[in-house]
């Protein structure tokens, strides 16, 4: 193979992974919208009550906010307990947390 033909095959691979990941945010947004829309529309047609498609909408796009926000959401879960002296990922694989708790005094066990 000449380096001409990689660069080309590179190229190509480049060209279908961003053709996949717009193919991918077109159906994401495309599928959620019209998931939501069916929501409002389907609590309306149940109850003929505004506030219960409204309620819907709002969960709907509480969802789509999930969905689309989910790599922040994963990511943040090592971020929950932190020692005092640095970071959770700094304190190494001995560290542990330990709760102290003190008799009352005057109290019996």
């Amino acid at each position: 193979m000449d380096v001409v033909d990689v660069t080309v095959l590179a190229g190509a691979i480049d060209d279908v992974d961003q053709l996949t990941q717009k193919i991918t945010d077109l159906l994401v947004g495309s599928v959620m919208g019209l998931m939501v829309a069916a929501a409002v529309v389907a609590a309306w047609a149940k109850t003929k009550s505004v506030l219960a498609a409204g309620v819907a909408l709002v969960g709907g796009v509480a969802l789509w906010f999930a969905v689309m926000n989910a790599a922040v959401f994963r990511d943040s879960v090592g971020e929950d307990i932190v020692p005092d002296s640095g970071t959770a990922k700094s304190a190494g694989a001995s560290y542990s947390a330990v709760r102290v708790i003190e008799p009352v005094p005057g109290e019996r066990r």
